[in-house]
């Protein structure tokens, strides 16, 4: 399979698991078609990589959203900023997570990093240069959010199938497999 075949397919998956991971917050999300970049929004990235692929994720949510979908209870009326930080790291890690697995439908297996949440950084610079990129943008309840993600393959013959392996047996979300 040729690389920008594996760039393309990589960004679809990439673009479908961000607009899940929102809707998943229980937000009205929708796509984008023609936003521009944002500005002054916390920032969480988070790579991963194989010998063959290598890719960072950022995720841009203003201070709003991650307020309105942080998981408190209803008595909570004001949220600290290190919860706030905590909160995008680990929605963050929940994109790379998602994406991880539908990439293992494709025949594809990466290794996770740690997430890094930044203020006030511009998420260009935070990625990782001479690679494919790609930024997508939603509407989460009237607030502007972003998802890109650079994509850098080392191996020609990467063995990567377009097709969806229906054959996996995967793990749903939030499951655990005990050996």
């Amino acid at each position: 399979m040729r690389q920008i075949q594996v760039v393309e397919c990589v960004q679809d998956v990439f673009k479908g698991v961000c607009q899940d991971l929102l809707e998943s917050l229980d937000c009205k999300v929708s796509l984008i078609e023609d936003a521009e970049q944002i500005d002054d929004c916390p920032i969480a990235c988070v790579d991963a990589g194989s010998d063959e692929i290598e890719f960072m994720i950022a995720l841009q949510l203003p201070t709003a959203v991650l307020a309105m979908t942080y998981p408190v209870g209803d008595s909570i009326t004001t949220i600290e900023e290190n919860r706030l930080e905590d909160w995008i790291s680990e929605l963050s890690n929940q994109l790379v997570g998602r994406l991880k697995n539908k990439l293992i439908e494709h025949d594809c297996y990466v290794d996770l990093g740690l997430p890094t949440s930044y203020f006030g950084a511009d998420v260009e610079q935070l990625l990782n240069e001479n690679t494919h990129q790609a930024s997508y943008y939603f509407d989460v309840d009237g607030e502007v959010c972003g998802c890109s993600v650079s994509i850098e393959v080392f191996d020609e013959a990467l063995s990567f199938s377009i097709d969806v392996n229906e054959d996996l047996d995967l793990q749903e979300e939030g499951e655990m497999e005990f050996f």
